[in-house]
């Protein structure tokens, strides 16, 4: 476990990153939270969540980006807890991005001014604002995604169209997994009014909670549009299809008094220029030609 410690006059930044079982001992030993929420640390990914006590709060949430080489959506969970002085963000995955925000809050005095002299409220709004922000990456790519799969579609670049779709629909359910959650969890904090979150910093968490709700409707639009995507790439493959079998109707068509002539011939009966291979010839392929041109001609009046 990596603990990384920045301190204010008014409160102090504790990072955890590198989680190992030394952690809870840590959170146990340091603190005097729930040993629910130590438990929730500990354990495997969890689903955004907000507990509010009467002297902290624990948070978790989870800030989605794109996995180049999975290509996927994947969630970087981030567990929070604040109380009246201290705030503690503990990384459960990875997250170079939090690590740098404290990196450069570490080494500015500009940032450390601006962010923790004003207390752990505004800390976390920060916090969870740049964020968010940085998670907008994997709207992006998404939506950049679907731009081009859906130049695919009406070029009839059928054969990878269908995968391309089904892992954008797979990112898209996963945007959503993860930010549905979240906005239940940042419009407690607007509406929130304790020591450690005064009312005042409700325009602050507010701001965040219409960041959310927009990108909700960013996400939205997103599921809409792969759905649509969806029906014109099946409306195209079935139209492909049936042109396919029309072809395939033809050419069996065509061949059926083929069929019966060569059977008639093969008989050892009198027919019409069976002493004559050429005229026979002839006859084949004119029949041919003319049933052809029958099924087609009954196609396209769409008689049958």
């Amino acid at each position: 476990m990596d603990v990384k410690e920045i301190k204010g006059k008014k409160c102090r930044w504790i990072h955890l990153s590198d989680i190992d079982e030394s952690t809870g001992t840590y959170l146990r030993d340091n603190f005097k939270f729930h040993a629910l929420d130590i438990e929730d640390v500990m354990s495997d990914s969890q689903r955004p969540k907000i507990d509010i006590y009467k002297y902290y709060l624990f948070l978790i949430a989870v800030f989605p980006y794109y996995d180049k080489e999975k290509f996927k959506v994947r969630g970087r969970e981030v567990d929070i807890f604040l109380n009246r002085d201290t705030l503690i963000t503990v990384a459960k995955n990875p997250n170079p991005f939090l690590d740098h925000i404290f990196e450069r809050v570490n080494v500015s005095r500009k940032l450390k001014k601006l962010w923790v002299e004003k207390g752990v409220s505004f800390l976390l709004y920060k916090i969870l604002e740049k964020l968010f922000r940085e998670s907008h990456q994997a709207f992006d790519i998404v939506g950049r995604q679907i731009a081009e799969v859906e130049d695919d579609v009406y070029d009839n670049e059928l054969k990878s169209v269908a995968r391309d779709l089904a892992l954008i629909r797979r990112s898209t359910f996963t945007l959503r997994r993860l930010l549905d959650p979240q906005r239940f969890t940042i419009n407690v904090l607007v509406n929130l009014d304790r020591e450690f979150i005064p009312a005042e910093m409700a325009n602050y968490f507010d701001n965040i909670h219409d960041y959310i709700e927009k990108t909700w409707v960013e996400v939205e639009s997103h599921r809409d549009m792969v759905d649509g995507l969806h029906r014109t790439n099946e409306s195209l493959i079935s139209q492909h299809t049936n042109r396919v079998i029309t072809t395939l109707t033809v050419i069996s068509a065509s061949l059926m008094p083929l069929t019966l002539l060569s059977g008639i011939y093969g008989m050892n009966i009198n027919v019409p220029f069976v002493d004559e291979p050429i005229k026979v010839f002839a006859l084949f392929i004119g029949v041919a030609l003319f049933t052809m041109l029958l099924v087609v001609m009954l196609i396209r009046s769409k008689k049958v």
